[in-house]
């Protein structure tokens, strides 16, 4: 597949992501992916601020999205996150993932998540393990 046919792919996934309204907005060959979420009132917690699971879903989505970027189908290992500041209602956060280390089975993917007025909102890290299979594979 072609990174274009990669992030339609992305695009178009169902489940979680489309659930949650988190668009995979870029890709690039080189492990790299940006995702982003309006912070809905569905997406806060009783505080009414960013959940921590919309803030870990996005970091998730992004960095299973970059491992895609290279056509192979890649599970979450291990994952680490840390929240800096609340996101708050209305506000767009944006998570970009790019790729750190990739072997033949595994990978480590940084995410950066930032909110639509420049706040830095959380910092994750992914071990992606890679399945064996392509996306090709996927659509079979």
């Amino acid at each position: 597949m072609t990174i274009e046919q990669i992030l339609k792919y992305r695009q178009d996934a169902n489940g979680l992501n489309k659930l949650m309204h988190m668009h995979v907005v870029t890709l690039d060959k080189d492990g790299g992916a940006t995702v982003e979420v309006e912070l809905t009132d569905e997406l806060l917690n009783p505080l009414g601020m960013a959940h921590g699971g919309t803030i870990f879903t996005l970091c998730d989505i992004a960095a299973g999205s970059a491992a895609a970027s290279h056509g192979l189908v890649a599970v979450t290992l291990d994952s680490n996150i840390h929240y800096y500041r609340p996101g708050h209602p209305g506000r767009l956060l944006t998570a970009t993932a790019y790729e750190r280390k990739r072997g033949r089975a595994t990978a480590v993917y940084m995410v950066e998540v930032f909110d639509n007025i420049g706040h830095h909102i959380a910092d994750a890290t992914f071990t992606m393990f890679y399945t064996g299979q392509t996306l090709d594979d996927m659509k079979h």
